[in-house]
């Protein structure tokens, strides 16, 4: 691992082998990756998801019931871990919303609403995967950041992100622009990540 580390930081990254979509599903459909073992496509990187924790699954668990309940079944489709294919990209949002009769290359190649549960991957959550999303045209894109006790909402794509950023805390009551929501009571869904997870 340290002689791997020391490649990695003395190599530039154009001297890295980016993968196509193609060669990544390649992979994938020959077994390329070991049972169980979680990755993802990220501007032609196989990069490794973080593990996945108690408090992050529980407020996936409660996300994906308040998404399900209260958006239109007829237009939009909620997913929960499904893998997105976009221009270099392949990452696997905690949530998505699609709209039903979006193009599927591969999988969905865009998504109204793309939600990432942050416990250990902020950094990569919150400027990766916000490049990633707002070049795709994902409308809304929001960060939970579980240990910070806060939620980033990005909206208005643009080729390297998004144009707005709004951060929520405890106490707020959030609503979705890119889809019809019932506004979403940040302390609820909090309160369901926490250790307990009550």
């Amino acid at each position: 691992m340290a002689v791997a580390v020391a490649v990695a930081t003395q190599l530039g990254i154009a001297d890295l082998y980016r993968y196509t979509l193609e060669d990544y599903h390649r992979l994938i459909e020959a077994g390329g990756f070991g049972e169980g073992q979680r990755v993802e496509l990220l501007d032609g990187l196989i990069v490794t998801m973080s593990p996945k924790t108690p408090e992050h699954e529980a407020a996936i668990r409660w996300l994906a019931r308040w998404l399900i309940l209260g958006v239109d079944d007829v237009r939009y489709e909620v997913g929960v871990g499904n893998a997105l294919t976009l221009d270099s990209s392949e990452p696997e949002p905690d949530l998505v919303v699609i709209e039903r009769g979006t193009p599927a290359p591969y999988h969905a190649s865009t998504a109204a609403l793309a939600i990432e549960v942050s416990v250990s991957s902020l950094t990569r959550d919150l400027r990766i995967k916000t490049q990633v999303y707002g070049s795709a045209g994902v409308l809304e894109y929001w960060v939970l950041d579980v240990h910070g006790g806060r939620l980033i909402v990005q909206r208005k794509p643009t080729t390297d992100g998004y144009a707005e950023r709004r951060e929520y805390a405890a106490g707020d009551i959030v609503s979705a622009t890119a889809v019809a929501l019932p506004p979403l009571a940040l302390d609820e869904l909090l309160a369901a990540a926490g250790p307990a997870g009550a």
